[in-house]
C-alpha cells in the first residue's frame, strides 16, 4: 500500500512539475500561446469578421460532386450486401433496398442544401472564363 502511495504522488509532482513548463525560457521570451513568440509588432494579424460572414464556408462544385459520388458508392455497396442475403426474403429486401435509397436521397438533398445555403460563399460568376483550354 506504502509503495502505491509513494508512486501516486510521485507522478502527481512529476506531472504538476511539467504541467507549467516554459522550456527554460523567461517571461515574454518564449511562445505566449498567441502563436507570435512574445513579439507583438511581428505577430499574425487580427482579422475581424463582419456578422454575416462569421458562419459562412465555401463549398465548391466538386466538392459536392466528390460528396455525392461518395454518397453513392456507399449506398451502392449497402445495397448490394442487402441483395446478397441468401435467407432474407425478398420482400424483406425489397423493404431495405427502399430504405436505403430513401436514406441516400435525403444525404444527396443535405449535400445539394448546404451548396446553395446563403452561407456558402463559393463565387461562379467567374468560375471558367478567361481561361485557356489546353
Amino acid at each position: 500500500m506504502k509503495k502505491i502511495i509513494t508512486l501516486l504522488v510521485s507522478v502527481t509532482m512529476v506531472a504538476s512539475v511539467f504541467a507549467q513548463y516554459n522550456g527554460g525560457r523567461g517571461q515574454g521570451q518564449g511562445n505566449n500561446g498567441y502563436g507570435n513568440n512574445g513579439n507583438y509588432d511581428k505577430g499574425k494579424d487580427v482579422v475581424f469578421v463582419d456578422a454575416k460572414f462569421r458562419d459562412s464556408y465555401v463549398f465548391t462544385p466538386r466538392e459536392r460532386d466528390m460528396q455525392i459520388a461518395q454518397i453513392n458508392r456507399e449506398f451502392d455497396q449497402k445495397i448490394q450486401s442487402v441483395k446478397m442475403k441468401f435467407f432474407m426474403p425478398r420482400f424483406k429486401k425489397q423493404q431495405l433496398i427502399g430504405q436505403l435509397e430513401d436514406q441516400r436521397k435525403d444525404e444527396i438533398k443535405m449535400v445539394i442544401w448546404k451548396f446553395k445555403s446563403p452561407k456558402n460563399r463559393y463565387d461562379d460568376h467567374d468560375y471558367g472564363h478567361g481561361r485557356k483550354n489546353w
